[in-house]
């Protein structure tokens, strides 16, 4: 079979190309590799061009009309058309290509339509279904708890959705894609009404290259914060609930070494958390992100979502701690482990294990295959 895999946001794509490859098929990447995390690609697409002086005003409004991003396409379209035919094509999210913008992507899949059979479309990041069904507060908490006019620039993104290109864009994407496949949990809830929408497809993760390491006697246990750069995922994704755990952690004294990863390429941040004892993912989500499940395969004690909702979906036990928005439940939950570790240390191995049986690349690519084929 031969398959192009559009976008990257999280190295979803990449496990999946790695393994498609192993087993015989033809597969293609086509990314600008998301920014500082440079994912690579076998297509690569130049990454967005910084905005400066009036360009950096104009953007907004730009981006409201669906034309930021378009000189992006326009430079990449003789690339994008010497681009052979597929079987399959799967898209990431309606927006694969975040420096094209909302016109500039639905160009893109139009052109893609022409070079293969079936579409397919990965509910995965925000999008108008997602962002439409946090809004309605069906869950008791999501990435829009935070959110205050004040704080409304920091949420552009999510709010973009809404804007009138950006809907073109979804309702054109979801018309043409054979069948929506979600990611987590949340994903599943906001298209769960939608006929073409799979169950789960867990995230992918090759095991392998992940290694469990005891931390050394007598030395203090070490965490991993897993936080990314930006302010807006400061709110959006409950950081604040960790750093205040973390103060109080440091207020009674308790030992622990910080390790923190913050706008690092992929590589380095895998380097960096391969010998570390526990991850702080986020404190907003029901399910577990990609770097929930990474500190798992790496047999940490990971904070992150697992709300019973997700494990009843699941009809399985995860060995995860639910890392609920709320500081002094966080520090509790830490310092019980830091002073009773021993009681702790079966997590490791049961998570990995849990990885190893639910999220293996090799499980997952046969159930991608199996949606593509029928």
């Amino acid at each position: 079979m031969r398959i192009l895999l559009v976008g990257e946001f999280s190295g979803v794509h990449n496990q999946l190309m790695e393994q498609l490859k192993k087993e015989g098929h033809e597969c293609d990447l086509l990314s600008d590799g998301d920014g500082w995390k440079g994912f690579t690609s076998t297509l690569s697409l130049p990454k967005r061009d910084k905005l400066t002086g009036v360009e950096k005003l104009l953007y907004p409004a730009l981006d409201f009309i669906g034309l930021a991003g378009i000189r992006n396409y326009l430079n990449s379209q003789q690339f994008l058309d010497s681009i052979g035919d597929y079987d399959v094509i799967q898209l990431i999210n309606p927006v694969a290509v975040k420096a094209f913008g909302a016109l500039g992507n639905l160009l893109l899949i139009r052109k893609l339509i022409k070079k293969a059979p079936r579409l397919y479309l990965c509910a995965l990041g925000g999008d108008f279904n997602v962002e439409r069904f946090y809004l309605t507060k069906t869950l008791k908490y999501t990435p829009w708890s935070n959110f205050s006019f004040k704080r409304a620039f920091h949420y552009y993104q999510n709010i973009s959705f809404f804007f009138p290109m950006y809907l073109i864009l979804h309702y054109y994407t979801l018309r043409n894609v054979k069948k929506i496949i979600p990611g987590l949990y949340e994903y599943k809830q906001a298209y769960i009404n939608n006929s073409k929408c799979t169950e789960i497809i867990n995230l992918p993760i090759n095991c392998e290259a992940y290694k469990y390491q005891e931390t050394k006697i007598n030395s203090p246990l070490k965490i991993f914060y897993s936080k990314k750069p930006h302010i807006g995922d400061y709110y959006k994704k409950g950081y604040q609930y960790f750093d205040e755990a973390l103060q109080i952690l440091k207020a009674k004294d308790v030992a622990f070494e910080l390790v923190t990863a913050n706008g690092i390429p992929f590589e380095e941040y895998k380097q960096l958390l391969s010998d570390c004892d526990i991850l702080l993912d986020q404190t907003l989500s029901y399910d577990r992100g990609m770097s929930g499940v990474i500190g798992m395969a790496n047999g940490m004690i990971t904070f992150s979502g697992n709300e019973s909702a997700v494990e009843a979906y699941y009809r399985k036990t995860i060995p995860c701690i639910n890392a609920e928005p709320d500081s002094q439940k966080i520090s509790s939950q830490l310092e019980d482990i830091i002073v009773n570790y021993p009681d702790y240390v079966h997590l490791r191995e049961e998570s990995k294990k849990f990885v190893k049986e639910t999220h293996s690349v090799d499980i997952i690519v046969a159930k991608y295959l199996k949606v593509w084929s029928e």
